[in-house]
């Protein structure tokens, strides 16, 4: 079975992204195991550096890591891909012999350089800005789309 495992920074607060986060996680099933990890997020305050305070959510999140998953790190100067070369991604890489891997998604400052620097694959979801809560549906999303790409289902048309 391929793991999946999302490291986010911040709980999910919105009751109708909670449901989005749901309703992927049920329909990836079929396709993977989907582990969530929300990582506690540092209160952003006047009198808090912001440098200090990505350091200390990239200490969290690479305590959560395993060498054993290839890790991709959703960043806003990442690679732009289409579905079909999302999908392409995944086979590629389970053809590597990958079967697990870690998407880790910042909170509202981003991510440290010490996080980015860790994770060899680098991904942007749009050139568009999303709430940090909303690119987890959305990533989840492209993620079971990718999977229904492999597989060759109806849900991609």
């Amino acid at each position: 079975m391929i793991g999946i495992k999302m490291i986010v920074v911040g709980k999910t607060k919105e009751s109708w992204i909670k449901e989005g986060i749901s309703h992927y996680q049920k329909l990836l099933k079929k396709f993977a195991e989907l582990k969530l990890v929300e990582i506690r997020e540092e209160k952003i305050t006047g009198s808090k550096d912001q440098k200090a305070i990505l350091e200390n959510e990239a200490d969290k999140i690479l305590t959560c890591l395993e060498k054993s998953r290839l890790c991709i790190v959703l960043d806003v100067k990442g690679e732009n891909q289409s579905s079909e070369s999302f999908a392409k991604f995944f086979e590629e890489n389970l053809n590597r012999g990958y079967h697990e891997f870690t998407f880790i998604l910042g909170g509202a400052l981003g991510l440290s350089k010490k996080v980015l620097d860790v994770c060899p694959v680098k991904l942007s979801l749009s050139q568009m800005t999303f709430t940090h809560e909303m690119s987890r549906v959305i990533l989840l999303e492209q993620i079971y789309r990718a999977f229904s790409i492999l597989k060759r289902t109806k849900y991609h048309k």
